[in-house]
């Protein structure tokens, strides 16, 4: 790697031809140019060296690029604003999202293979750098700086913080970069769990146990960087280069004055990653050579699951795509993109990085919140039709300086709207980043499309009317909207007020509001047998009653969100936002007040309490002791 810088220094400057074409695609209006899918799909076959399976992940990722989420995100001006505190965020385009996606969607038929097959070491370095680039590169380049300089190699923590601050003169403590190291060591441990082993070095230190065949190793190590490396980037060497006579030096991104911060972004993740960049930038600072730095893991696997397959450590070049591929790709995009347009669900899955969270509903207005830790990549939103399961729609977690960074979008689903909206929240000691991801359904209204109706409608008889109908319902929503508030808030003075004066209730103010204290689900189920659902009484004459929620013994917050939902969570009968912690004999609680007309006797309910870390549930079950 560290041989023929000067050689391939002398790279054809991007910025021409086909190359700026795949830069400024869009994936949702027009078809991928020709050279871009030969592109993708040679990097879907250096993954998983099989044509059939190298087709089906690149077809994966088109999916989800063509029905990822519009960002309303507001204009972002980085220059001459807070320039002390820079912005440092990756925003992908097309292209280079098109190369995110085909590493995400590898991982299924690589974990295919290594439960059933035989896998070679080869494969397990390509899939453990194609793994490491893939959680970094969705983060930052200071995240990418700790997975190549001490994972990779086995740089010092020293050692990564002087090629980070030489890139952006950004000055991060010690603890900063073995947090991090610590959270991709646990991303890297969940993925190869069963085929690398973690040792304890000197001065406590945790690392991957590595094995021979380091150096060796080299040339597939540089082959894998070089395809991974941001395709936007390609064949930017020489730009990012200093040159003075004979001497050749890494020229930081940050002194670049015309470049923007996603722009020094990307470079500096160049930088990281090409081999003849970070080789030349480990020069520069007069450290080891990356060849003699490699920290390749030692893959341990079952003797009836290895192969030696090593004598020939460069995959197999795939052959191009004929015409013929690219047309069939296009037909099967085109199938889906049908079948979406078509499809009406009554419901939809909700996953994160693959794995299955929740469902939402699609016949109402329907709202869940999922608590996120820092890593998190891709939500996918899934139904299934007659054909089978169908992707709907995608939207990608963003990052800035570090942690999550706070984004809002909008998916159309069926017939309505799917708003994703991930607010970081703050987080306690030196624990890894938290956000709330929140996820609303508003369905529209359903307006005939017959034309007859139509033309009926504008008869000015019928229009006149239908008019008038529409405005009475509106007035009648709004006022009974307003009753309810309004009951809702006289509700909850009354109680106040009562607990101010720390007075006993009038006998009509009682059968007003009465008070319950509601034990959390996970309490009740603790022990060798459960607590019994607790039930509250419902009288004829309550106005509502008072349920107080016991807060956990973890640190409180400000506000929390409280839904009331029918027991099998179908339906969200009550919302309450902005709910402040009181004290009470018990401990501090929550307290919601339900007016009892919602209620049913013998009927179970769940209240669903969020707060920005957690969501606790109390069960009830309403009787009747009249």
């Amino acid at each position: 790697m560290g041989s023929g810088n000067s050689q391939q220094l002398r790279e054809t400057p991007r910025g021409h031809g086909p190359e700026l074409a795949m830069r400024n695609w869009d994936a949702t209006k027009t078809q991928a140019p020709a050279e871009l899918l030969q592109q993708a799909y040679e990097l879907a076959y250096f993954l998983v060296p099989d044509r059939t399976n190298a087709i089906a992940i690149l077809v994966r990722a088109l999916e989800k690029l063509r029905v990822r989420s519009r960002r309303e995100l507001k204009r972002l001006y980085w220059r001459d604003k807070h320039s002390e505190r820079p912005v440092r965020r990756i925003a992908r385009n097309d292209a280079d999202m098109l190369q995110w996606l085909i590493m995400f969607e590898s991982e299924q038929e690589e974990r295919a293979q290594e439960r059933g097959g035989a896998v070679s070491r080869t494969s397990m370095i390509i899939r453990y750098i194609k793994h490491l680039v893939e959680i970094t590169t969705a983060l930052s380049s200071f995240y990418i700086n700790i997975g190549i300089t001490r994972l990779l190699h086995n740089y010092t923590t020293s050692e990564a913080q002087s090629a980070y601050e030489r890139l952006t003169s950004r000055y991060l403590g010690p603890d900063e970069y073995r947090r991090a190291k610590s959270a991709l060591m646990d991303k890297m441990t969940a993925r190869f769990g069963g085929f690398v082993k973690v040792a304890r070095m000197d001065h406590g230190e945790l690392r991957f146990e590595t094995g021979g065949q380091q150096k060796e190793s080299a040339e597939t190590v540089a082959d894998c960087l070089k395809i991974l490396t941001p395709w936007s980037t390609r064949g930017s060497c020489a730009q990012f280069m200093n040159r003075n006579g004979g001497d050749i030096k890494v020229k930081p991104p940050y002194e670049d004055a015309k470049a923007d911060q996603n722009e020094i972004e990307l470079r500096c993740c160049h930088i990281l990653l090409d081999p003849t960049c970070y080789s030349r930038l480990m020069e520069d600072l007069a450290f080891d050579s990356p060849d003699s730095k490699l920290a390749l893991p030692r893959f341990v696997m079952p003797e009836n699951r290895q192969m030696s397959g090593d004598d020939n450590p460069r995959p197999q070049h795939p052959p191009e795509l004929s015409r013929e591929d690219i047309d069939q790709i296009q037909r099967r995009l085109a199938i889906s993109d049908e079948r979406r347009r078509n499809f009406n669900p009554r419901s939809v899955a909700i996953l994160i990085d693959g794995v299955e969270q929740t469902r939402i509903e699609l016949t109402q207005k329907s709202q869940v919140q999922i608590a996120i830790e820092a890593g998190t990549s891709l939500i996918e939103v899934r139904g299934e039709d007659e054909s089978g399961g169908l992707l709907l729609a995608t939207h990608v977690i963003s990052y800035a300086n570090n942690v999550f960074d706070y984004s809002s979008a909008t998916a159309a689903i069926s017939s309505g709207k799917l708003k994703f909206e991930v607010t970081p929240v703050a987080t306690l000691g030196q624990g890894p980043s938290r956000a709330i991801l929140d996820l609303t359904f508003q369905p529209q209204a359903h307006w005939s499309r017959s034309w007859f109706r139509w033309v009926e409608f504008r008869r000015p008889t019928i229009r006149t009317y239908a008019l008038a109908g529409v405005a009475m319902a509106l007035l009648g929503a709004a006022i009974t909207g307003a009753i309810y508030s309004h009951k809702l808030t006289v509700l909850q003075e009354r109680l106040h007020e009562a607990q101010r004066s720390q007075q006993q209730l009038q006998p009509t103010a009682a059968r007003a509001i009465i008070s319950y204290t509601l034990t959390r689900d996970d309490q009740r189920a603790r022990g060798s047998e459960t607590a019994p659902v607790p039930e509250i009484s419902w009288r004829l004459h309550s106005t509502a009653i008072s349920l107080e929620l016991p807060l956990a013994d973890a640190a409180q917050v400000a506000t929390y969100t409280a839904d009331l939902k029918t027991f099998t969570g179908d339906q969200t009968l009550m919302t309450q936002n902005l709910l402040r912690p009181v004290r009470s004999d018990g401990g501090a609680v929550v307290q919601v007040i339900v007016p009892a007309d919602l209620l049913t006797a013998d009927t179970y309910y769940t209240v669903y309490l969020h707060s920005p870390d957690r969501i606790d549930q109390f069960t009830f079950k309403v009787v009747d002791k009249r």
